[in-house]
């Protein structure tokens, strides 16, 4: 019996130290796959940080590319509208420029009419030609010179055209309703069109004294199109070029909200404090205030 026991306690000895070991062998076991997560998320997080700071970097030159390209395509269709515009123009010249080569022919011809009714052509001819070829009849006589005057130029009422009697090429009414039409069209929110409008205006009247309000609607039906860099240009050569316009601050305010458009928050925020105080009785400078105001209010 005794000997029974002792068999019994050897096995149930064996077993718990079996029991014993396989409780060290699973913290073990658990242990590993504690640190193996903890590898796996360290890597996992450094990979994921990498990824983020290259996606970010990839992102800013994908932006400056995107702005890039949008810089271009506003500047190709400007100069293709210019193009456009420029052959237009010539047209309009040579049409206008042959009126008024017929209406001195007709002039002309309502001359001659008048001269051969007043006297025979022949004898007009000989009095011309004495007067052409002195070595022919070496001197004409003052009343004989009266006389060829008086037929080639007849004294009646109808007046005279004279260099200054000429109607200038552009009418000043034609003018105004080019840029009507094209103000119009930018109020019923036709910004293509009326982009069109007012790069035609800009071509076709360049002494006009509407010059600087059309450059400047220019730029805003440019800012409309989303064509920011575009519009910035725009603005900017209407500061440098009209400086003593009114409409420079409304176009220094155009540049500052396309700066924002572009997420050039500091830039805006220099263009407005550059406005404020060089235009401080202007009309835009409360709305000036206000958008200077909002953005000193972002967080960057």
């Amino acid at each position: 019996m005794k000997k029974y026991l002792l068999v019994g306690f050897v096995l149930f000895s064996n077993c718990a130290f079996a029991l014993l070991e396989d409780e060290e062998a699973r913290k073990k076991i658990n242990e590993m796959q504690s640190q193996l997560n903890n590898i796996e998320k360290s890597l996992e997080f450094k990979i994921n940080q990498k990824f983020s700071i290259n996606l970010s970097k990839y992102n800013s030159k994908l932006n400056e590319l995107l702005d890039s390209v949008a810089k271009l395509t506003g500047d190709v269709e400007v100069l293709q509208h210019r193009i456009k515009n420029s052959e237009e123009r010539h047209k309009v010249l040579y049409q206008e420029l042959n009126e008024r080569i017929l209406k001195l022919e007709l002039a002309l011809e309502e001359k001659i009419r008048n001269v051969s009714d007043q006297g025979p052509v022949e004898n007009i001819k000989q009095k011309i030609n004495s007067k052409v070829q002195p070595e022919v009849q070496p001197e004409v006589q003052p009343e004989v010179q009266s006389e060829v005057q008086s037929k080639i130029i007849p004294q009646t009422d109808d007046p005279v055209i004279e260099n200054g009697d000429i109607p200038p090429l552009v009418d000043e009414n034609i003018e105004l309703d080019a840029y009507a039409e094209a103000d119009a069209l930018i109020r019923s929110t036709k910004y293509k069109e009326a982009f069109k409008a007012f790069d035609k205006f800009i071509t076709s009247y360049p002494n006009s004294n509407l010059l600087s309000d059309a450059k400047y609607k220019l730029g805003y039906s440019q800012f409309a199109l989303k064509n920011y860099n575009a519009a910035i240009k725009t603005y900017t050569k209407l500061i440098k070029i009209h400086s003593d316009s009114p409409i420079i601050p409304e176009a220094i305010y155009g540049i500052a909200n396309c700066e924002i458009q572009l997420t050039r928050i500091t830039k805006a925020k220099k263009t407005l404090r550059g406005l404020i105080k060089n235009y401080p009785q202007a009309e835009i400078i409360e709305k000036a205030k206000k958008r200077l105001k909002a953005l000193e209010s972002i967080k960057l």
